[in-house]
């Protein structure tokens, strides 16, 4: 009875390189799978904390909403003297301030030409100012007409409103700003127990802002429709 001998089997080649590749492969998925995931965590708190262009806006809108203004449609509808004082309050609260002077009689000094460049960058190039001395219960603004600059008696600023915007809706280049307003005081307020607190604002409006090279225009305030009005102060920031 005769044996057969069994063929040998070809070896196969491993592939030394197919493990490297495969793990290589495999470190990218994972880097590429965690890139994708931070850059939506990203986007997701870029959309959600807006809290510094907030802040932006309630910088420029404080020399404005601290009057407690009348709601306008248009800057040029508004009662012009309350434009000028706005306008004025803008270059007191601009990197200008600290180079304004006094006068002998301890008044601060501000240049009109400052006021009709706040003028322009709050309410845009079209509202011109007509400048004049005026005032109110608090304050004298005096026009020197030979130093051509506003002569104001600082020390005796107190008890103004401060914004604090809630809501910011956009829709192409107009945002319109669910605005509180601040009661005088400071900005944290503590209780008999020394429990520190934030002020509810007094009341709300809408504030709309329009996208201007360099910066935003403030072209409206409105009161809330009715409907967001009545619902109390639980208004979604």
């Amino acid at each position: 009875m005769s044996s057969t001998t069994p063929m040998p089997q070809p070896r196969r080649r491993k592939n030394r390189r197919a493990a490297p590749l495969g793990a290589l492969f495999l470190v990218l998925a994972v880097i590429g799978l965690a890139t994708v995931g931070m850059l939506s965590i990203n986007l997701t708190q870029q959309v959600l904390d807006n809290s510094k262009e907030k802040a932006k806006f309630e910088r420029m809108l404080l020399p404005v909403l601290m009057f407690d203004p009348v709601p306008f449609e248009s800057p040029a509808e508004a009662d012009p003297l309350a434009i000028l004082q706005y306008s004025l309050w803008s270059a007191l609260y601009s990197d200008k301030r600290d180079s304004y002077v006094y006068s002998d009689n301890g008044l601060l000094m501000v240049p009109v030409s400052d006021v009709d460049v706040e003028c322009a960058k709050l309410f845009g190039p079209d509202i011109k100012l007509e400048h004049k001395s005026f005032g109110d219960l608090n304050i004298t603004y005096t026009l020197n007409t030979e130093s051509n600059v506003y002569e104001i008696p600082i020390a005796a600023q107190v008890g103004y409103y401060t914004p604090k915007v809630e809501k910011i809706s956009k829709k192409g280049d107009t945002y319109t700003l669910t605005v509180g307003y601040l009661p005088p005081g400071n900005a944290w307020t503590s209780d008999l127990s020394g429990t520190k607190y934030e002020p509810t604002p007094d009341k709300y409006m809408l504030y709309v802002m329009k996208k201007v090279k360099g910066g935003y225009n403030l072209v409206a305030i409105r009161d809330l429709p009715t409907n967001n009005a009545s619902s109390g102060m639980g208004i979604p920031g």
